[in-house]
């Protein structure tokens, strides 16, 4: 008797919001574990037969999987999300990594040490814009991030994008082309029904440590 995946993560958004959207476009049904707090993640931690017990968690059958991008790239090999050869897939590759570059940035300002500004001039003028600006010609007129076809790197773009856009709207809207994407992705008749839904949830963005989008 098969049974439907689980994803495990916290109560927020954070790092399972794109594996979530993933899975709905997919149209898979699967069970949303959220954690409303760190006891309750830790009694199952250990008991959950992960090799690298972590959140994100992705669990099908035998198949236990962590690291979010891990998750994301299998998801879109999986369900046809993914570029299958070069240099297709050399590009869907680098705008993953480089996304990733923007998130790492972002997280750094949300959890760094101290009592830090939770939007510095100095991160939103000096780092993150031109990162948008590199993002936003990198995007140029195309449909999706790496051309005609939707592949799992959208997903984390957009969970990325949307997060940055609440978090910096007047950086954000300086690039139209950013924004007609991002209306594109909620667009697509399966993610507007998810967030249509009741299921869906746009808040908190991250947990209560963060300096900003925590509850």
């Amino acid at each position: 008797m098969s049974t439907s995946p689980t994803v495990g993560y916290w109560s927020w958004r954070g790092r399972a919001q794109a594996i979530r959207l993933l899975l709905k476009y997919a149209g898979i049904q699967f069970t949303d574990k959220r954690y409303a707090n760190p006891k309750d993640w830790q009694s199952e931690k250990f008991t959950l037969g992960l090799d690298f017990p972590n959140i994100p968690y992705y669990i099908d059958g035998d198949l236990k999987l962590t690291q979010s991008m891990a998750i994301m790239r299998y998801l879109g090999e999986k369900h046809g999300l993914s570029a299958t050869a070069d240099p297709q897939r050399a590009v869907q590759d680098m705008a993953e990594q480089q996304l990733q570059d923007v998130l790492q940035g972002f997280l750094g300002i949300m959890f760094g040490p101290g009592d830090g500004e939770a939007k510095p001039p100095a991160y939103i003028t000096g780092t993150l814009e031109p990162q948008l600006d590199l993002l936003a010609k990198f995007l140029a007129d195309k449909q999706w991030l790496t051309g005609d076809q939707l592949s799992y790197v959208d997903f984390h773009a957009y969970e990325l994008l949307d997060k940055l856009r609440l978090y910096a709207p007047e950086s954000v809207a300086k690039h139209p082309n950013i924004g007609q994407y991002l209306d594109r992705f909620e667009a697509l008749p399966a993610i507007k029904a998810y967030m249509s839904s009741d299921e869906f949830k746009s808040w908190p963005v991250f947990g209560a440590r963060a300096k900003w989008g925590g509850k």
